[in-house]
């Protein structure tokens, strides 16, 4: 009889080693095959792609690249320096009458900090602006009008109001600066359409960018007691090694001032180091979304 014979029993084991070889393979060549269309999709989207981008600029740079040729930063951007259990302290919006206050403050407890300026032209502003370069603290740019809507309103509006404050910066000062914060951070309502041109084109022109990952809260009220402001800022630097923390230099910042020394002192307990950036920090930056 065939079936229970060795014979049966020998072709079922070829059967089944067949089985084995032949399913695989089926799969490696079906797998193989929408491998390589897939690669072929991608090259031809990657192609379109180039040729959108060629036909949209006819294979030239955009306008605004020609614009203000002196409005450089001194120095190629190079921003890698990462240390770490470091705070930069920074502040934004001034000078006003609250910087001196700060400046006394930080130069008692001997911290280097950082301040983004807006355009205050009048004589107790440029001092100031003074003061803080000659304290050894970084001064950088924020904006000349600090208006958003007419800040976003393009990408030339955005250089335009910035080589404002280079400018002033620059004249008063005697020094170029390398660092700036956008208003609102670099992605806000107002950017939300240039804000990858805007960052690209600062970049291009050597200058380095800087957001916040600490947050003392006290641009949402005037009337935020220092004690808020002081949680808001140890809290927030519990959950970072390497913190960049905003604050604001406005008349009425009273309490910023008031809470600065308490946080400095929790600060320092907790580990941290002091600096004011320079044009080698590495930034922080708001997490930009690409599609």
């Amino acid at each position: 009889m065939y079936f229970g014979s060795v014979r049966f029993f020998k072709n079922m084991i070829l059967l089944a080693v067949i089985i084995c070889i032949a399913i695989p393979t089926s799969f490696s060549i079906h797998y193989h095959n929408e491998l390589q269309c897939a690669k072929e999709d991608i090259q031809r989207l990657t192609e379109e792609i180039e040729q959108q981008n060629n036909e949209s600029t006819n294979g030239e740079a955009p306008y605004y690249q020609s614009l203000y040729p002196d409005f450089y930063a001194p120095q190629n951007y190079g921003a890698t320096e990462s240390a770490e259990k470091t705070m930069y302290l920074t502040f934004d919006d001034g000078p006003s009458d609250r910087t001196d206050e700060i400046l006394d403050l930080l130069a008692k407890e001997q911290v280097k900090a950082t301040f983004f300026v807006i355009g205050n032209t009048d004589e107790a502003a440029k001092d100031r602006m003074r003061r803080i370069v000659a304290e050894g603290h970084t001064l950088g740019m924020h904006s000349y009008t600090h208006n958003y809507e007419k800040i976003y309103a393009s990408v030339e509006a955005y250089l335009d109001d910035m080589y404002q404050i280079f400018s002033l910066i620059k004249d008063t000062t005697g020094q170029t600066p390398s660092v700036f914060r956008f208003p609102g951070g670099s992605i806000n309502g107002y950017n939300a359409g240039i804000y990858k041109e805007l960052v690209a084109e600062m970049i291009r022109r050597g200058f380095v960018p800087y957001d916040w990952n600490v947050s003392s809260q006290d641009a949402s009220s005037n009337d935020m007691t220092s004690a808020q402001i002081i949680n808001a800022v140890v809290n927030g630097a519990e959950n970072t090694s390497r913190g960049f923390v905003l604050f604001h230099d406005s008349q009425y910042k009273n309490s910023t001032v008031k809470a600065l020394g308490e946080i400095i002192e929790d600060l320092r307990k907790m580990g941290f180091q002091f600096q004011a950036v320079s044009p080698t920090t590495k930034p922080t930056l708001f997490a930009y979304r690409f599609q």
